[in-house]
């Protein structure tokens, strides 16, 4: 509980401060493709245009359900992550999209959108103030106990190293 606590007190202040940054959005649904799909459309890699985001960046390019995306600026996409990761890095920059449509292939150019790089999202349930105060109570208890303990070491400590010299200096 005590480390629930503490990331939240780390992790508040910085997701209230950090600097905002953005990513490229391109405003397409995808499907990846099954061996069969690749074979029927003649393809050996892409990802398949499920849906087609109204005045994205996608509809202005001409994209459309039912094409596949082969390539973005000359690199091959192979899965969904590929994608995403090549459009997240050219926020608001134009790319060059290779697809295939009815077994043709085309080149399409649009501009990229931008959008706010999602922030990472902690969902947790947090106790009520009175839990808190008493799981607090409880730290501080154990706490005190332990320095006790540490006290009682340290004085049998002193007391064999006070032995010790006696012996020595016999």
């Amino acid at each position: 509980m005590k480390k629930i606590l503490l990331l939240a007190a780390i992790a508040i202040p910085l997701l209230v401060f950090a600097k905002e940054e953005t990513i490229g959005y391109l405003g397409v649904t995808t499907e990846a493709l099954s061996q069969a799909m690749k074979t029927a459309l003649d393809v050996e890699h892409g990802i398949l245009i499920k849906e087609v985001a109204e005045k994205s960046p996608a509809e202005k390019a001409g994209l459309e359900k039912g094409d596949v995306i082969l390539e973005v600026d000359g690199e091959k996409i192979v899965d969904y992550a590929t994608l995403k990761g090549l459009v997240a890095a050219k926020p608001d920059e134009q790319v060059k999209i290779l697809i295939n449509r009815s077994g043709k292939e085309y080149t399409k150019k649009t501009k990229l959108g931008v959008r706010a790089k999602p922030k990472f999202n902690i969902q947790m349930e947090l106790p009520d103030f009175e839990e808190i105060k008493k799981l607090m109570g409880q730290g501080t208890e154990e706490l005190k106990q332990e320095l006790e303990h540490l006290k009682e070491e340290i004085e049998k400590i002193k007391e064999e190293l006070e032995e010790l010299k006696n012996k020595i200096n016999k």
